[in-house]
């Protein structure tokens, strides 16, 4: 092996041969897929996206734009009712069919935002609050 092998790139395996997905949070995510809109903090302009999936540690983000790498403060908007103003940072990044996909966590959320997203869920997701 040796230390001239360790900046290779790793083969891919073939689609068929990968392991299938395993969850290895400790808090596993609701699978919601909801429409949603997010603001920065010096940004007067909504983007819209999709919340693929939640929970009280953060979310998965699907959006046809960009999210600043820089930025981590920001407004999260659900079904024309629901404001969250947080703090975050992407944890990871994709890019699939020209939609940017990122796992978001929070880095700041009040105790108030954490209680307005159990009520969401409970109003909006109901089915989905015992499949943890």
């Amino acid at each position: 092996m040796g230390l001239f092998n360790f900046s290779r790139k790793k083969k891919e395996l073939p689609q068929k041969l990968k392991p299938a997905f395993v969850e290895r949070r400790t808090l596993p995510r609701w699978k919601i897929a909801s429409p949603a809109k997010i603001k920065w903090h010096d940004s007067k302009d909504y983007i819209t996206c999709e919340i693929r999936d939640l929970n009280m540690r953060g979310f998965s983000l699907c959006s046809a734009e960009e999210i600043p790498a820089n930025e981590a403060r920001m407004e999260l908007y659900f079904n024309e009712k629901y404001l969250f103003d947080i703090e975050i940072s992407a944890a990871w990044h994709k890019e699939v069919d020209g939609k940017h996909i990122y796992g978001i966590r929070f880095l700041r959320i009040r105790d108030s935002d954490r209680e307005k997203i159990y009520k969401m869920m409970k109003e909006n997701f109901s089915n989905y609050l015992g499949k943890l």
